[in-house]
């Protein structure tokens, strides 16, 4: 059992890693340290590939503590995404953002930032969007397991105040935190509170296990053919 556990602890901090890998792209991009479709190629794609087989190892050992909490944990960070995703859009859409932020990490993906945005480019730009939304899903699960729900609220409150903080939002020559453009602060804040309340409730709904990452778990008590 304490071999087990073992195993299944080293591969949750795998997943951990890899989850991080994602969400610190565009920051390091912007801060100089590679191009986009650079970091793209040879961190996120493995990373990606690296998570799969991880998932794979987890029901095939059976680890069903780690298992079950990827299921659940990619699933909420999606719907929680689309959540933030329509205020993000609401903002945009009144000028509070500087731009329409998938559509310009597409762009920045398949570098043709001086040709805009294509079809193609909007698929890969929301599709990156959306994963990053999944690996802060994966992240809380994993770590927190189930909690109550307004740990979710400021769990991604925390994100939202890193993003503002963020080599992206300091290049864009909007003052610190954005504070240069009406409405951007409280757009973010609010979208990434929705997010906050998605993952949170859903987390607190689908998640049977309580303990954190280095929990002992129980697997008997999991049923993964159910969330």
């Amino acid at each position: 059992m304490n071999n087990i556990f073992r195993e299944e602890t080293i591969l949750s901090l795998i997943v951990l890693l890899m989850a991080a890998v994602s969400p610190n792209i565009w920051p390091a991009a912007s801060a100089g340290y590679g191009g986009m479709p650079f970091l793209m190629i040879w961190l996120l794609i493995p990373s990606i590939i690296i998570m799969l087989i991880v998932f794979g190892m987890a029901w095939l050992r059976h680890h069903n503590h780690l298992f079950h909490r990827m299921i659940v944990g990619g699933g909420v960070g999606l719907i929680a995404t689309i959540g933030l995703e329509i205020i993000r859009q609401i903002g945009f859409h009144q000028g509070w953002m500087p731009g329409d932020m998938p559509k310009l990490l597409g762009v920045l993906i398949t570098n043709r930032f001086m040709l805009g945005p294509s079809t193609l480019s909007n698929i890969l730009g929301y599709a990156y969007h959306f994963w990053n939304g999944i690996c802060f899903g994966l992240i809380f699960t994993i770590i927190a397991g189930r909690k109550p729900f307004y740990w979710g609220i400021f769990y991604a409150l925390l994100i939202g105040t890193g993003f503002l903080l963020s080599p992206p939002v300091q290049s864009m020559g909007i003052g610190f935190m954005g504070t240069g453009l009406p409405g951007m602060i409280e757009t973010v804040y609010v979208a990434h509170l929705a997010y906050g309340s998605i993952l949170g409730y859903l987390d607190h709904k689908w998640l049977r296990q309580a303990g954190w990452l280095f929990s002992q778990p129980d697997n008997r008590a999991l049923e993964i053919d159910k969330i």
